[in-house]
């Protein structure tokens, strides 16, 4: 049988197995208790190599694209922001945990102008 997984913005993990669903907080949700803390400290560089890391592992999980998205806009990296943004706001349709990723990609895309 078929496995779907999913994952909140906080990491939490949803496996679907037919009409059996269970949430595991593993791995991911230990690591959005980290970004959370090194945002909170403005560690951009850090946020954004934990990020890179993590998309790597589980390239499902939205948050880490978000999160890395932001990370480069404030280490001034543009060019590198706005691809893991758009994939945000092309994944995500209308989950307002990831709206931020349309308003920050529509600030990067002003400032090209």
């Amino acid at each position: 049988m078929h496995e779907d997984v999913t994952y909140d913005f906080n990491g939490v993990k949803h496996i679907r197995r037919g009409s059996h669903v269970r949430a595991v907080t593993g791995d991911e949700f230990a690591v959005f208790q980290v970004l959370k803390e090194l945002e909170t400290l403005g560690n951009w560089g850090e946020v954004r190599d934990l990020c890179e890391a993590q998309i790597q592992k589980t390239p499902e999980w939205l948050t880490p694209y978000l999160c890395a998205g932001v990370a480069y806009a404030n280490l001034g990296q543009d060019e590198r922001a706005i691809p893991r943004l758009q994939h945000v706001e092309e994944m995500a349709t209308d989950n307002p945990n990831y709206a931020a990723a349309g308003r920050i990609l529509s600030e990067l895309r002003r400032h090209r102008e």
